[in-house]
């Protein structure tokens, strides 16, 4: 296959420090996802990458959740955009996972920011905007990592490509990624159209020779959500960089680069 050109990648981007295995909204497995109780379980497993979930607030707060309303990981209801960050932070995100984890509050993207910063961990924040607001929510999460001495790596993903071009606008200096289901043939004409570094794809659409295309064009591969260690061994030697797990800790102690890869015997063919 010929490309147009081949990417390269600055030694800053985040791509460069990526470990193979990041918690999916945290350690979601063992805590309530994209809540504070998730995030640390994710360090005290061994992570030192954290995928979460960036939403707006009434208020225009950036925050940490997956659904654009609240029934499901909160005894709340409702939009999340149509409460403010105060409203949100009253709400009870721990129960519905299990009794243990009863008060626990939505996240700010401040405090999780702050969080990672102090652990040293990388974050990749997914922009999951609702349509129509993407500019809005993009300029919320800029404005914010503007005001903090930011010394910790950062890497934005979305499904949504206008979140995607408010990102390279807004913040040009971190990398991105476009998040999809499964690997399409013209990867590489959408990427530089959403002007990515990598692909995010469902594991379940796992596809060999595109994922080899895409690594031979430069750019970083990642799998979401494998939590099973064979799958994610398998993964990796089929040449994805990275895999996004609800449970990183078991993937971390059962995981190893397999001295010989299915990837390393696809580029010799």
């Amino acid at each position: 296959m010929l490309y147009r050109r081949r990417l390269s990648l600055p030694d800053s981007c985040a791509y460069s420090d990526l470990p193979d295995i990041i918690a999916h909204r945290g350690a979601c497995g063992d805590a309530p996802e994209n809540t504070m109780a998730a995030m640390q379980q994710a360090v005290e497993q061994g992570a030192r990458w954290i995928e979460v979930d960036v939403a707006l607030s009434a208020d225009g707060v950036p925050v940490i959740f997956h659904d654009e309303t609240l029934e499901r990981c909160s005894n709340g209801h409702g939009y999340v955009i149509q409460h403010t960050a105060g409203q949100l932070q009253q709400l009870d995100c721990g129960s519905w996972f299990a009794a243990d984890f009863a008060s626990e509050p939505v996240l700010l993207l401040e405090q999780l920011l702050r969080f990672a910063m102090h652990h040293q961990i990388g974050l990749n924040l997914e922009i999951k905007p609702v349509f129509g607001r993407e500019q809005n929510t993009v300029w919320a999460v800029a404005n914010l990592i503007q005001k903090l001495p930011i010394n910790t790596p950062i890497l934005f993903s979305s499904f949504n490509p206008l979140a995607l071009e408010y990102c390279h606008q807004l913040m040009p200096e971190y990398s991105r990624a476009w998040l999809t289901e499964a690997l399409p043939d013209n990867w590489q004409s959408l990427l530089e159209r959403f002007h990515c570094s990598g692909i995010h794809y469902c594991a379940e659409f796992h596809h060999n020779r595109l994922v080899c295309d895409i690594r031979n064009a430069g750019y970083r591969v990642l799998a979401y959500t494998v939590n099973d260690p064979e799958q994610a061994s398998w993964l990796l030697s089929a040449g994805v960089n990275a895999v996004f797990s609800d449970y990183p800790g078991k993937l971390i102690r059962r995981t190893a680069a397999p001295e010989a890869t299915l990837f390393d015997s696809l580029l010799t063919h």
